[in-house]
């Protein structure tokens, strides 16, 4: 038979399912949820690039409010006879279980392609288990599993195939991150291929029993018990022919592209005595150790069909030779005798053959599963009496199998890299394009897989790139590398990046020209390259990132050094490919960034230096020993250090609860550039404290003592006047991104060059600072100057540099911190604010602090308004036992008297928190309590008012949640909600919410959005009796305090949506120009700042002037704009006027609201 053989490319997991699934769809609803959501993305991308599937159609997209509501979607779409796709993961995932019930047992041929993550439990993780499609199995949809990013492609495809041929509906899932975000060379099956293995009977039956009036019917009915079980037991049918049919399907596929599979496929040798069987990603680290280990007499079985489970096929693969068999799963099922495919395997087996079976775990949460891990199982497996029921990877003494060193089988003529970056520094995007430049443009073969941590802009970022004349299959870190590169220098300090480094490696550094290597690099760098005889080359690549006007962005100016020292291509060529690339890269940003770009290629060859050392002296380095804490500071050791791998599970912390205030120990050095203080200039407006996203910019009022050493000026105001005044830096906790300088009204900050000086410096002083008492309540909090001398209990989260949620997150535990309960919404504000083992939220003097929680992205109103009743209910019990003991007159003198005062002051935050703080160890003190006495000292936490704050991004607000916040608005409860509206889900990586404005490129909206903004407070204003404000704090920073500090005062609840600039929205001049940037937004229109408050005669007021209507800020300053004008400009031509219609409307509704109040 002639077989097609397709293009090879380089693409990741995500693009290649994608690709196959555009081609046999018509119709399509997403949501975004990480890791699945660039498959959406891509399709809406190949439909503005007018992109046609394999009927010569484009497909139909739409974006709905919920994974929920796209499962609902997708069932409607497939009753009526659409050929049906979708994309989700994880917690997505579980909220369309129902209609996966309903979806299967009605027959409906829908797809849905997973990106497998796990489910958040106690901690929550982006990366990839296999709890998601675990959980789904009990919905009876059909499961197909692809171990990686060829298999993503060809069993995509199977998938769509089959689900016609059968008319049933599949379950696509392959790991997320490792398979999905994995770049690697893959054969395209063309739609010559593709197009006579469609089953055009089968697909004219599905449409023909679909739903329609003109052969109408009826689904969805009720039944009884009279009926159902019959129907049940009917559907079961097809189900046991299905595993024949998708064998069936892979034969044919496999005869058109040469790539053979099999519902359950055995590789390894021909008598094996063990056998593994195992699912995913991990299925290819355990063929590279068995093929080059042919002695461990150990076999391989990759499930691809899990669902329904082919007892049959199964058997049918495992050799007679087989004794003993491991299964292992990727999950956590506390509660279940064993875990799922361990179950398929024992109920397979059971009475079938007579072999010994073990089970165990590994890979949760994308734990790295590479080559030595197998050989632990393989060697597990050998024991007279294997271990069961263990665990792989992870250091418990409970469960832990025995491990070797690090090693791994890959093929000859493998070049292996890693490049430690910043993120947001441009290092994963470069080398994105590097591996896809490398295999488009050679011979050679190119695998890269992304590691980072939670941080959003500023995290570390780790690429693993290999390339070489052969097919790599590699689900696994470099163990062995040819070429590190290290894009940030405090990371040397930090990390040990030279272990993996190869003898006589190349190790390249982005570090200080000026900079004496042989006395600023630390001991232990030097004395582990010369262990490793390593060749070490230099960059200055930050300045010249500086002098070429682009701080910060040194990925091309890296990535041209790699490719000047890896040899793959010839120099000229390979310059000519880089600057190819970076146009196609850049063109959303402008002819300008492309040229700056170029010039970065040009600049980089010019600027690397080799260093040549003398081996003996660094060989004699002295590395002083790490610091040694116990607890939660000594995860957070291993945290800075990169090695959380190496904490056992006995030294976790209970539910992966954290402390507050870990967040100062990180001191992450990750600026460049740091403010510097003019005393001269200074007005003490105090103005950079409050915009500072951070908390690293404050001003300190200081004793004549305290202030000894430091410049500092005399405190102005009658109430401080005897106080020194100081604004201080944190340097090590700065991002620098200059958003003070810019909010200063006279100059009295400017950037420096962070160096050890300015560490060392600045540092102590901060330490001396700090150490002094808070002097915050000397001033009332009715201005931005007084407020910021208060103690901000946020701090050093782990946002963008210049983030525009966390400053007002900031002010409300500056207002109300120590008495704060916080819901937060899943999105950026969880990942800036509780990413383990950092907890920015910190504590005051007496050890109060914000009590913080989250739950699920939808439900997050719902969640912090049982906060709020189960805070009012405690609150009751304790009032009633107070008042029970002291008609019983148990409280006695001093503590009677308190009692008695608490009950006047009951409803009152400050004065209830006072007076509890003196009752509280008088009341531990009370021995012999009578019982009603014992349940008071239990409830003596919430004798003091507190107050309950509702967060979240406008993700969770204007869609998946809000019918709860809608709901918990409605109550009338003394609730109180700030969103972040950054109009996109910010989190995902920039998707179009209901909060985008009409003409904005997002993800999901390519050639900008279609619709207005939704006017979420105007909705809020209907209710007449909610407090609702419209803020900015960059760009107005009093109206914010103000309607702050009105929406807690009013009895009732309150919504304040403040306007957050976010690094989606691409604005040219950096996020530290945002001060200016929002003022400018509100004297266009673009925004208007209001308030409206129910409890006065005149209740709305608006805090901005009369709008210019000027698109200028927008369209000039903004990428987000100017990408449509510049790739789509009939489009902007339509958008733009439609989008001053809608800035007209909206401010003239308000208007027409004033004047008739």
């Amino acid at each position: 038979m002639l077989r097609n053989f397709g293009k090879r490319v380089a693409g990741d997991g995500n693009t290649a399912a994608c690709s196959v699934a555009y081609q046999l769809t018509e119709t399509s609803f997403i949501y975004p949820i990480t890791p699945a959501t660039t498959m959406g993305e891509l399709v809406d991308a190949w439909i503005a690039q007018g992109r046609k599937n394999i009927w010569g159609n484009q497909v139909n997209l739409s974006m709905l409010q919920s994974e929920g509501g796209v499962a609902a979607a997708v069932h409607g779409a497939t009753v009526i006879g659409a050929l049906c796709t979708t994309f989700t993961a994880s917690q997505g995932a579980l909220l369309m279980i129902p209609e996966m019930f309903k979806i299967t047992g009605e027959n409906c041929p829908a797809v849905i392609h997973i990106a497998s993550r796990c489910v958040g439990v106690s901690a929550l993780s982006i990366y990839n288990d296999h709890t998601d499609v675990y959980a789904c199995r009990v919905s009876g949809m059909p499961m197909l599993a692809s171990n990686g990013v060829q298999e993503a492609h060809d069993i995509a495809a199977v998938a769509h195939l089959t689900a016609i041929k059968t008319g049933l509906p599949f379950m696509h899932f392959f790991d997320g991150f490792r398979t999905s975000h994995e770049i690697n060379t893959y054969e395209e099956i063309p739609n010559e291929a593709l197009w006579p293995l469609i089953d055009q009977k089968a697909l004219a039956k599905y449409r023909a029993r679909s739903l329609n009036p003109e052969h109408p019917t009826q689904r969805g009915t009720i039944g009884g018990p009279e009926y159902v079980w019959q129907i049940q037991e009917k559907f079961r049918r097809p189900f046991k022919q299905l595993p024949y049919e998708v064998e069936n399907i892979m034969k044919q596929l496999g005869d058109k592209t040469g790539r053979y599979y099999k519902p359950y496929q055995y590789v390894g040798p021909r008598d094996p005595e063990n056998l593994i069987v195992m699912l995913g990603s991990g299925c290819d680290s355990v063929e590279e150790y068995i093929c080059a280990h042919p002695e461990a007499k150990t076999g391989l079985i990759k499930v691809h069909l899990f669902r329904p489970f082919g007892i049959d096929l199964f058997l049918k693969q495992i050799p007679a030779s087989v004794k003993k068999v491991a299964v292992m799963d990727k999950v956590v099922d506390p509660t279940s005798a064993r875990e799922p495919l361990y179950e398929d395997v024992a109920s397979a087996l059971m009475g079938r053959r007579n072999v010994k079976l073990v089970g165990g775990r590994y890979g949760i949460s994308s734990r790295d599963f590479a080559p030595v891990h197998v050989e632990a199982i393989c060697k597990n497996l050998n024991q007279d009496y294997p271990k069961d029921d263990f665990t792989v990877g992870l250091h418990n003494p409970e469960t832990a199998i025995p491990m070797g060193k690090p090693f791994d089988h890959l093929p000859d003529g493998t070049r292996q890299c890693i490049f430690w970056g910043l993120g947001s520094d441009g290092t994963v995007g470069a080398n994105k394009e590097a591996i896809k430049l490398i295999v488009t443009n050679t011979k050679l073969y190119g695998q890269a897989y992304f590691a980072y941590d939670a941080h959003k802009s500023g995290g570390v970022t780790t690429s693993h790139l290999r390339f070489g004349p052969k097919p790599i299959n590699a689900p696994y870190y470099v163990q062995s590398a040819d070429y590190i590169a290290c894009h940030c220098p405090a990371y040397l300090t930090k990390f040990d990046m030279i272990k993996p480094l190869k003898q006589g490696g190349i190790f390249v550094i982005n570090y200080p020209a000026s900079a004496d290597l042989n006395k600023d690099l630390p001991a232990s760098v030097r004395k582990s390259l010369a262990e490793k005889d390593a060749k070490l080359y230099t960059i200055d690549a930050t300045q010249i990132a500086i002098d070429l006007k682009l701080p910060g962005r040194i990925n091309m100016l890296m990535q041209t050094v790699f490719f000047g020292l890896a040899n793959v291509l010839p120099a000229e060529e390979c310059l000519a490919l880089l600057k190819k690339s970076i146009a196609k890269t850049y063109a959303r940003k402008g002819k300008e960034v492309i040229q700056k770009n170029w010039e970065m290629v040009d600049e980089a060859l010019k600027g690397l230096k080799e260093f040549k050392y003398n081996k003996a002296e660094w060989l004699a380095a002295k590395v002083p020993p790490p610091p040694k804490h116990e607890g939660i500071r000594h995860l957070c050791d291993m945290a800075i250090l990169q090695e959380g791998e190496s904490v056992s599970v006995d030294e976790m912390v209970d539910l992966g609860t954290v402390l507050n205030g870990t967040s100062q120990w990180e001191k992450r050095g990750i600026a460049v550039d740091v403010p510097k203080w003019d005393e001269k200039k200074c007005i003490q407006c105090n103005t950079c404290s409050m915009v500072c996203p951070h908390a690293v910019i404050r001003p300190f009022l200081l004793t004549d003592e305290e202030a000894k050493g430091m410049v500092t000026l005399k405190a102005k105001g009658k109430e401080i006047k005897d106080y020194r005044f100081r604004i201080q830096i944190s340097p090590l906790d700065c991002t620098g991104c200059g958003t003070c300088v810019t909010s200063c009204p006279t100059q009295a900050l400017s950037m420096q060059y962070r160096n050890p000086k300015v560490d060392e410096e600045e540092g102590k002083n901060w330490v001396k600072c700090f150490g002094a008492p808070n002097r915050g309540h000397l001033l009332p909090p009715t201005n931005v100057r007084n407020v910021q001398f208060r103690q901000p209990l946020l701090e050093f989260n782990g946002a963008c540099a210049g983030c525009g949620e966390t400053a007002i997150s900031k002010l409300l535990t500056q207002l109300y911190g120590d008495q704060l309960y916080l819901a937060n919404g899943t999105g950026c504000s969880l990942v800036w604010s509780a990413t383990f083992p950092w907890n920015p939220y910190t504590v005051n003097e007496r050890g109060h602090g914000p009590a913080f929680g989250n739950s699920l992205f939808e439900d997050n109103a719902e969640f912090g308004y049982g906060i709020f009743k189960a805070v009012e209910a405690r609150r009751n019990i304790a009032k009633k036992l107070v008042q029970d003991c002291l008609e019983n007159n148990e409280f006695k003198g001093e503590l009677k008297d308190m009692m008695q005062e608490l009950l006047k002051v009951w409803d009152e935050e400050k004065a209830s928190a006072e007076l509890v703080w003196k009752i509280q160890p008088l009341l531990a003190k009370v021995q012999n309590p009578t019982e009603k006495m014992y349940a008071l000292q239990t409830q003596a936490d919430v004798l003091a008012k507190k107050i309950v704050w509702i967060v979240g991004g406008d993700g969770w607000a204007y869609d998946i949640g809000y019918g709860g916040l809608d709901h918990v608005l409605a109550t009338g409860e003394n609730v109180k909600f700030i969103i972040f509206d950054t109009e996109v889900y910010s989190n995902t990586g920039g998707q179009c919410s209901k909060a985008t404005s009409r003409g904005a490129v997002a993800n999901f909206s390519a050639a900008g959005y279609t619709k207005a903004k939704k006017d979420l407070g105007a909705i809020a204003m209907t209710y007449k009796n909610i407090y609702v404000a419209n803020t900015c704090l960059l760009a107005d920073p009093a109206q914010a305090l103000k309607a702050v500090f009105e929406a807690k005062e009013f009895k009732g609840p309150a919504l304040i949506v403040n306007y957050s600039p976010c690094i989606n929205h691409g604005i040219k001049k950096g996020l530290g120009s945002t001060p200016k940037h929002c003022k400018d937004l509100v004297k266009m229109g673009y925004l208007t700042l209001y308030r409206y408050n129910p409890s006065k005669p005149k209740p709305l007021t608006i805090d901005s002037k009369e709008p210019t209507y000027s698109l200028d800020p927008l369209v000039k300053d903004e990428n987000r704009f100017a990408a449509l004008k510049d790739i789509y400009p009939k489009e902007a031509e339509m958008k733009f006027p439609q989008l001053i219609n809608d800035m007209k409307s909206r401010y003239e509704g308000y208007k027409k609201i004033v004047d008739t109040q």
